[in-house]
């Protein structure tokens, strides 16, 4: 019994002492998402807007001391094409096209983009189709969307 507690200390003592310490903290991430303020170009296809506003945290413009612009350009190519001439399977890309501009000396601080892409099999409903399709837009915007808050949360920490 007393070998099992010593082990035990001794194995919380050397994994509380590893000496990790987090790079990025989620304290960090929200704090500054809540300095942002996106703006979303009206072009864009009712599925790909809803699918940002779900995954952009932004604040209330008059708060913000960033405002970001996006830009959206979605692209569906094919992939397979069978020896019938019909198409097995398509991709989508999305570009995100994005300024970042600071409020306060109401200049550009960084202008960039990011790419996000995903692929899906074509059935034989239309249904399925449409569902498989959203969700291949999903994954490439959600990648695409990633990329973007990584080089927006560097760009306001420099």
């Amino acid at each position: 019994m007393m070998k099992k507690i010593l082990c035990l200390v001794l194995l919380s003592q050397l994994i509380i002492s590893c000496g990790f310490t987090p790079i990025y903290k989620n304290s960090d991430i929200l704090k500054n998402n809540q300095l942002i303020y996106y703006v979303i170009d009206d072009s864009i296809s009712y599925e790909a807007k809803s699918i940002l506003n779900k995954n952009l945290i932004k604040t209330e413009k008059e708060k913000a001391k960033f405002i970001t612009k996006i830009y959206v350009n979605e692209k569906e190519s094919t992939v397979n094409v069978l020896s019938s001439g019909s198409v097995s399977e398509y991709r989508i890309e999305v570009l995100i096209n994005f300024t970042i501009l600071e409020v306060s000396e109401n200049k550009i601080l960084y202008k960039s983009k990011s790419r996000g892409s995903a692929n899906y099999d074509v059935s034989t409903s239309e249904y399925q189709n449409t569902l498989v399709k959203n969700e291949a837009l999903k994954r490439a915007l959600s990648e695409a969307t990633q990329l973007m808050n990584i080089l927006i949360q560097s760009k306001i920490n420099e």
